[in-house]
């Protein structure tokens, strides 16, 4: 049996999230879901673009929905993410579309953070905006000042953000700017 609290919290959480708007909820893949956490990245923020990237509209910033690695096939991610030092990360940012495409870069710590989605966990990504995204750790940009040899990774297990060295292997996920 619950104690009395419990099931008037229970109570008033079911209560919030039936008040809430479908398009404003995250998809949590697998269903780990927080749901006393708001949305913060839902696919209601993104337009699809018709080539496997998305439009994030808060930002303005186009994504790739794969990881360096992956193959959007229409529907979802295929294939495992490449893993690769940071320098190698840049070096493979700076070769993906060339020859009049798009220029593709890795985002910078705040750029890749705009798109974890904290109701979410493993991963902390919306599973409509970011199907079957694996639950790794992404390079960023930014070098960890005054870190020596380390930069800015976010995790998109849990979401968080931390320093990893240059020489770890992550994935890459890419950003461009709108044009």
């Amino acid at each position: 049996m619950m104690p009395k609290e419990y099931g008037v919290m229970l109570t008033s959480l079911l209560l919030a999230l039936a008040m809430t708007p479908d398009a404003a909820l995250a998809q949590c893949a697998a269903g780990n879901l927080n749901p006393a956490v708001p949305a913060s990245a839902p696919l209601t923020e993104f337009d699809e673009q018709g080539d496997g990237s998305l439009l994030h509209r808060r930002t303005r910033l186009i994504w790739q929905r794969c990881a360096l690695g992956q193959t959007w096939d229409g529907a979802a991610c295929t294939g495992a993410p490449s893993l690769m030092d940071w320098t190698t990360a840049l070096l493979a940012a700076a070769s993906t579309g060339q020859g009049g495409d798009p220029i593709w870069r890795l985002p910078n710590r705040n750029e890749l953070a705009s798109i974890v989605e904290q109701r979410c966990f493993s991963p902390a990504l919306d599973a409509d905006a970011f199907p079957a995204a694996p639950a790794v750790a992404y390079w960023t940009s930014t070098p960890v000042s005054d870190g020596g040899e380390q930069v800015w990774i976010v995790e998109f297990g849990d979401g968080a953000t931390f320093a990893a060295p240059t020489d770890a292997l992550q994935a890459v996920r890419l950003v461009r700017d709108l044009p």
